[in-house]
C-alpha cells in the first residue's frame, strides 16, 4: 500500500505540476522494508471545509479548480499494471471508460495553500470504506465521493445555511469544464451507489463518536443533508451553457 500510495504521489504530482492547476507534496523518503513513507511538510494549509466554514469568498474558483484537477488526474495519471487494483464491481465502468483513480477524493482532503496560492491535494491512498487498495474504476467515485463529502461534512450547527448544492455546482462545472460535460451524463446511474456509500459512511463516522450527544447531533444533521444529496443529483443536467 505504501509503494502504491508513494508512485500516486510522486505522478500525480508531475501531473499537478505540468497542468498549473494543482500541487502534490513531494515524497521526500519511502523505505517499504522499513514500512516508512514521509512527504513533503507544508505549513498553513486549510482545507475545503475549513474555507466552506469560513464562508471565505475564494472558495467557489478553488471548488472549479479542483473539478478541473480532478479531471485531469482522471485523464493523465496512469499505473504500472500491477498497481492496478479494482474497485468494488458495483464501482466499475466499461473497459474503455475506467481510469486510475485518486480515491479518497474528499474536501478534507483537498486543501488551499495560503503562502502560495495553490491547490493541494494530499492522501493518494483510497477510503477506508473501500479498502484503501484500489487505484483503478469508475471516475463516478471520485466525483461523487467529493460531492458526497460536501452535503456530508456540513458542521451540525451549519445545516440551515450550508450551501451545498451551490458547492456542489461549481467543483461539477469545474470537471466538465476541463473534461467535457458529456463525461458527466452518467450521474444518475450512480445516484443508488453513492446513496449506499454515503449510508455506510454515516454508520462508520457515527461509531466514531464518543459521546451520544454529539452522536445524536451528526445524525440529525445528515438526516437532513441526505434528501438534499439525492435530490440534487437526481435534477442535474449539463450542457455547454452549464459551464461557461
Amino acid at each position: 500500500m505504501l509503494a502504491v500510495e508513494a508512485t500516486k504521489a510522486s505522478r500525480a504530482f508531475e501531473i499537478g505540476k505540468a497542468s498549473g492547476l494543482f500541487y502534490v507534496p513531494k515524497v521526500v523518503n519511502f523505505d517499504a522494508k522499513e514500512q516508512v513513507l514521509e512527504f513533503e511538510r507544508l505549513s498553513d494549509l486549510a482545507t475545503l471545509l475549513d474555507l466552506a466554514i469560513r464562508k471565505d469568498q475564494r472558495l467557489p474558483g478553488l471548488l472549479k479548480r479542483a473539478g478541473q484537477a480532478l479531471a485531469v488526474v482522471h485523464e493523465k495519471l496512469v499505473l504500472p499494471e500491477e498497481m492496478k487494483c479494482e474497485l468494488p464491481p458495483e464501482w466499475m465502468d466499461s473497459p474503455d471508460e475506467d481510469v486510475f483513480v485518486h480515491g479518497d477524493f474528499a474536501c478534507i482532503n483537498v486543501c488551499f495553500h495560503e503562502p502560495s496560492g495553490a491547490l493541494v491535494i494530499l492522501d493518494w491512498s483510497a477510503a477506508p470504506l473501500v479498502g484503501r487498495t484500489p487505484t483503478f474504476g469508475s471516475r463516478y467515485f471520485d466525483i461523487l465521493w467529493f460531492v458526497n463529502c460536501l452535503f456530508g461534512g456540513v458542521p451540525n450547527k451549519r445545516v440551515l445555511s450550508w450551501d451545498a448544492e451551490g458547492m456542489a455546482d461549481a467543483f461539477l462545472k469545474g470537471y466538465a469544464k476541463e473534461a467535457s460535460p458529456e463525461k458527466l451524463n452518467r450521474l444518475q446511474d450512480y445516484l443508488p451507489k453513492i446513496c449506499r456509500l454515503q449510508r455506510k459512511n454515516i454508520r462508520y463516522l457515527l461509531g466514531r463518536q464518543r459521546s451520544p450527544v454529539r452522536a445524536a447531533a451528526s445524525l440529525f444533521a445528515q438526516a437532513l443533508m441526505y434528501p438534499r444529496l439525492y435530490m440534487f443529483l437526481r435534477k442535474y443536467k449539463y450542457s455547454e451553457d452549464v459551464i461557461r
